[in-house]
């Protein structure tokens, strides 16, 4: 084709020595290419074979996640007794700080100081919030910056 010999010559076609006028044959052959440069950047990413949408209730894309008080990452709290922080890796267990003798029944993760959830996938420190602060004294959502792992606090109103 006259107007862009580059997909011409890489069609294998040479627009010179035709008049101008390009062959039924030269055509499909320019517009297969045309065809392969538009649809090569949408194939499949083998970098990403397990990406998949994330959980309807975050309506964002992200590569894994998990819904639910029980899947919520593990927590770094601040002691009340004696200021130093700990993890409190599941959240039905009992909280139990390792540096001294405090001990906290599960219900009373509020009432704590949460400095940060860690992410379950890669350890890193992630995002956390709550959408709804007059009704939920815990946080209802959490992101990692790294591998884009996201839970959701799941609740009915």
């Amino acid at each position: 084709m006259a107007g862009n010999p580059d997909v011409a010559e890489e069609a294998g076609e040479t627009p010179e020595g035709t008049g101008g006028a390009a062959t039924g044959e030269q055509v499909l052959s320019i517009m297969k290419t045309v065809g392969r440069r538009l649809i090569e950047p949408l194939r499949e990413d083998d970098d990403l074979e397990n990406f998949r949408l994330s959980i309807p209730e975050t309506q964002t894309t992200t590569i894994d996640g998990d819904t639910g008080w029980a899947k919520r990452p593990p927590a770094v709290l601040r002691c009340p007794q004696c200021e130093e922080e700990f993890y409190h890796h599941h959240a039905r267990d009992a909280i139990d700080c390792p540096h001294c003798v405090a001990e906290f029944d599960p219900e009373e993760f509020p009432d704590l100081e949460l400095l940060y959830m860690t992410c379950p996938r890669c350890k890193s420190r992630m995002d956390h919030g709550q959408r709804h602060p007059k009704a939920f004294d815990v946080p209802e959502w959490a992101s990692c910056n790294g591998c884009r792992y996201h839970w959701e606090f799941k609740h009915s109103y």
